[in-house]
């Protein structure tokens, strides 16, 4: 058997599980992240990206994935949106979020 030189792939490996990529956003929302058995924590967001479905965003607090949230951004032309934290990472003294909206449902 000969050992053969490898060719660089002409495309990236995907790892990541969204189904569409990330545009980078800017911009800032309130969120009502509802933790079970806990009080409601209201809390200032700072978007990062967006991806069909959700939105990527940065806050000063570790909010567990699974938890559900209602979103209401600064800008009044842009609708308010319910969903679930999917993912949390902490980035130097922030948290990224991960945030997966609620798909609305066909009657």
């Amino acid at each position: 058997m000969q050992a053969t030189a490898c060719e660089p792939s002409s495309t990236p490996l995907r790892f990541e599980r969204r189904r569409s990529e990330r545009r980078a956003a800017a911009g800032s929302a309130v969120a009502v992240f509802h933790r079970p058995n806990r009080s409601p924590l209201l809390s200032s967001v700072r978007v990062a990206d967006t991806a069909y479905g959700g939105l990527g965003v940065y806050t000063d607090g570790e909010i567990k994935p699974g938890t559900t949230f209602q979103l209401y951004p600064d800008d009044p032309s842009q609708p308010r949106r319910t969903g679930r934290v999917v993912a949390c990472v902490r980035v130097g003294k922030s948290y990224r979020l991960g945030l997966q909206f609620q798909q609305a449902i066909a009657a």
